[in-house]
């Protein structure tokens, strides 16, 4: 697989982020003493935290307005954002290794760059991107490809020249219809596997797998 540009997707591929969101709404309802949480981070995880904080006052019967919940939702995330989460592994060394290649790197995420700027510069990587983008500039989500042509517009570049790394299903399906070269990464949330292996030019378990093919074909 040759490609020139590379796009990043950040949650579950770049930064391990999902556990976070994966307890938000969980996490939120036990500081409510709200006991009766089973199910709840499984059915929000298909909404925004917009749609998801109407949802939880509800069923809940929340005193706090569904603003002040998505407020306390992204306040949470951003706190998680800014101090805790990690680089899944071998993640800092792919990104040195195709910038020593010469491959023009950008992010592109669902989630609001600004809150996720704080992990990528605290883990050292955010200067291996050109730019970043984010799904509120297309208006789509990544049932769409336009963020996808939107990063190769930017660049430059033709689908064909560039490669997205994705974890989810969905996106990876998406860039890979619009003719994009595709690489799965495994998230252990990611329950269509499947569906990730069908659409992925190359599937990895982790980045560190790429740094090990490297090696080997150097030998050769």
């Amino acid at each position: 697989m040759n490609f020139r540009y590379a796009i990043f997707d950040m949650d579950g591929t770049l930064l391990d982020s999902i556990p976070y969101w994966e307890r938000l709404a969980s996490g939120y309802l036990a500081d409510q003493k709200i006991e009766d949480t089973e199910g709840v981070d499984e059915a929000l995880a298909l909404m925004s935290m917009s749609e998801g904080a109407v949802w939880l006052k509800e069923r809940y019967a929340i005193e706090d307005s569904a603003e002040e919940i998505c407020r306390e939702f992204y306040h949470r995330i951003e706190k998680n954002y800014a101090e805790d989460m990690a680089l899944k592994p071998g993640v800092k060394e792919y990104l040195e290794q195709l910038k020593k290649q010469g491959i023009r790197m950008c992010l592109a995420t669902a989630s609001d760059v600004e809150l996720g700027r704080p992990a990528l510069e605290r883990n050292g990587i955010l200067p291996y991107f050109e730019f970043l983008l984010d799904c509120g500039m297309t208006g789509v989500g990544k049932t769409s490809p336009d963020i996808y042509l939107m990063a190769a517009r930017w660049f430059g570049a033709e689908p064909e020249e560039c490669v997205v790394f994705e974890d989810a299903a969905f996106a990876i399906r998406t860039a890979s219809m619009a003719g994009f070269h595709t690489v799965g990464v495994y998230e252990a949330s990611e329950h269509d596997l499947d569906t990730v292996k069908i659409f992925s030019n190359v599937y990895i378990n982790s980045f560190e797998e790429l740094l090990v093919n490297t090696e080997d074909r150097r030998k050769e």
